[in-house]
């Protein structure tokens, strides 16, 4: 039987011998170098040879008369039949493939396989067409998902806001055609949540992926509620990439109680997950509360048992803000006798119309008062200067409530009141440069700290002295007034004053002397080299000193940059520098963070997951929105 079959086979390919092999076979020597086609040769078999041979099988338009084309592939080009579409593995087989598949065309002439060509062609262009437009639909749906998360707005916003907004503007200057390719954008809920999350998580993956390249890594943490009550772990990482110091948020995640070893396993598990490792973390900055920074089980202690070369920053602006709240008794009583003053005419909306139209008509420069929080303790300065500055209105206003009236026409009152407004607003000042610290490094911190205690000595001295140009808002109302301050009133002011330095000193003193050792960090061109640095780096050190050209680019850098440009030469110091120059002196990205979710979990959105929009809002890593399309490739289509 197989014999049989055998003879029919042959007999069939001696039939159809002129047919079978229309895609002719040639031997072709390709240039690996160049990859253009050489001239033919008879086959070698040299040892030396350095060409390879590839058969390349070249197609002949006549093979259209069995209704062939080609798969216009010039790497692998094979025959594709014209009416099924179908690509053939064996090039031989066109006369077999047109008797069994498609007998009923086998006598059609050439005329007929040619309009077939063109609608495979146009069809082909029909679906490329279709594929590229969606492509694109699908590229702009991610960018203006990017945006909404950006802008912390709700998912629905795409499709109740967004979408229908381009469709009015590109009909409006384009035409109703232009509108219906808008159309294909899809920005469902469902479809911006899902986007976000690819988005969010391509910048986790980069975020990971550069840390784990970096040589050191800091942290700074916090932990904050929701408008939901859940409490939240925030934690931001700065690292080096690209020969300068970056900061982006590492994650934000919801944790039960709170507890430090909550905390701690938190963060443990994702760094472990996510492959990085502890030996390379060098700073860790949070507040001074218990479960943060305790001495026995706290979160930095924890830290500390994983990475013992670590250093532990206490948030400055959270050392700031313990500074400022102290105030003796009589200071207290007046800021407390202000605030009730303030609340009561600003808590009660028929009270505050009531005294914002007294102000009208007096022609105040301002028509309301500031609502004081204690949260909010940075007000104080800017509440207290509106109160001081609307006192004579106040007072009409409030004629009749004998508790307030005495307060507000007792000179002695209003001194110290005008003294508190002055120093709250410095403080202020002081506390908004702290923010900005991020950018500095701890020795800029220091000298700010530095700079401003030693003012609190010269304005002390001054008082003493009768002298009030310091605090303009005191200056103000003395000459308007003609009052003379009391000596107990001075006397006071001194005494907050000489608090105030002790108070910093006491929260930052300790750690100024700690790094004040280290000055060669801030000016490594000194003659004096530190006792405590080892042999390799005082030589470096040295040469690092009596070079010219870098000494002129110091001056020009930020402190950071100039140790990450001198790394390679100078690997030591180097490690010494950024050491102490990477940790985070403040935890104020994480206070940002915070007020970003808040924007974004509003009590309208309180069942939201605001990590991946969090991320995507405050990363400072631009998304490659084609990168994550490309990632997440799946197939086209244009429903929403």
């Amino acid at each position: 039987m197989c014999l049989f079959f055998l003879h029919y086979v042959l007999l069939l390919l001696f039939k159809n011998y002129n047919t079978l092999f229309l895609f002719s076979t040639e031997d072709v020597l390709i240039n690996d170098k160049s990859g253009t086609e050489a001239d033919f040769q008879a086959p070698s078999t040299s040892s030396h040879e350095s060409k390879r041979r590839k058969v390349v099988r070249k197609y002949d338009p006549e093979y259209l008369k069995l209704g062939f084309t080609w798969n216009h592939d010039t790497i692998d080009p094979r025959p594709q039949c014209v009416i099924s579409y179908e690509i053939l593995a064996n090039e031989s087989m066109l006369t077999l493939h047109i008797e069994t598949k498609h007998s009923h065309f086998t006598n059609k002439p050439v005329d007929f396989f040619q309009r077939k060509l063109l609608d495979m062609k146009s069809s082909k262009n029909i679906v490329s067409h279709f594929i590229n437009i969606n492509e694109n639909a699908v590229y702009a749906s991610y960018l203006i998902s990017l945006r909404i998360a950006r802008a912390g707005k709700p998912h629905t916003i795409g499709e109740d806001l967004v979408l229908p907004s381009i469709k009015d503007a590109v009909g409006a200057m384009f035409g109703e055609k232009e509108v219906k390719e808008i159309e294909r954008i899809p920005l469902s809920n469902n479809t911006v949540a899902r986007r976000i999350d690819e988005m969010a998580e391509w910048a986790e993956d980069e975020l990971i992926r550069r840390v784990v390249c970096s040589k050191y890594y800091t942290l700074q943490l916090d932990e904050s509620t929701d408008v939901q009550g859940l409490s939240q772990l925030l934690v931001f990482v700065r690292y080096i990439w690209q020969n300068d110091a970056h900061e982006d948020i590492l994650f934000c995640k919801p944790i039960s109680c709170g507890t430090a070893e909550e905390i701690f396993n938190v963060i443990d598990s994702y760094i472990k997950e996510k492959g990085l490792q502890w030996k390379n973390c060098f700073g860790i900055c949070t507040d001074g509360a218990r479960a943060m920074c305790g001495k026995n089980s706290s979160v930095v202690t924890r830290v500390l048992k994983q990475s013992p070369c670590a250093l532990w920053t206490h948030c400055s602006l959270h050392r700031e803000a313990l500074v400022s709240k102290a105030l003796p008794n009589d200071f207290k009583t007046v800021l407390n006798t202000a605030v009730k003053i303030v609340n009561y005419i600003k808590t009660k909306p028929l009270q505050a119309r009531l005294f914002q139209k007294l102000c009208e008509e007096t022609g105040s420069l301002h028509t309301s008062l500031l609502l004081h929080t204690e949260v909010r303790w940075l007000s104080r300065g800017k509440v207290l200067t509106r109160l001081v500055e609307l006192r004579n209105e106040v007072t009409i206003y409030l004629e009749g409530k004998t508790e307030y009236i005495e307060s507000l026409l007792d000179k002695e009152f209003i001194l110290k009141l005008t003294y508190l407004a002055d120093i709250f607003s410095i403080l202020n000042e002081l506390n908004l440069y702290l923010q900005g610290s991020n950018e500095s490094d701890i020795f800029a911190v220091h000298d700010r700290i530095r700079a401003f205690m030693k003012k609190l000595m010269l304005w002390r001295s001054c008082i003493e002295d009768g002298k009030y140009d310091c605090f303009e808002t005191l200056e103000t109302f003395i000459i308007e007034n003609q009052v003379q301050p009391k000596t107990n009133v001075l006397s006071a002011i001194s005494t907050h004053l000489s608090l105030l330095k002790n108070n910093f000193d006491a929260y930052f003193g300790e750690e100024m002397k700690k790094l004040g050792s280290l000055n060669w960090i801030c000016n490594p061109f000194q003659d004096r080299l530190p006792s405590s640095m080892s042999t390799k780096a005082s030589e470096e050190l040295i040469d690092l000193s009596e070079d010219t050209s870098l000494k002129n680019s110091f001056n020009r850098k930020q402190l950071t940059k100039f140790w990450l440009s001198v790394a390679g030469n100078y690997p030591c110091l180097f490690d010494e520098a950024i050491k102490v120059l990477l940790p985070f002196s403040t935890s104020y990205l994480c206070e940002a963070g915070f007020s970003a979710m808040i924007s974004i979990k509003t009590k309208y959105r309180n069942k939201l997951d605001v990590s991946n929009s969090l991320r995507l809002k405050v990363t400072k890593i631009e998304v490659d929105a084609k990168a994550v399309m490309t990632k997440n490739r799946k197939q086209i289509h244009p429903c929403h």
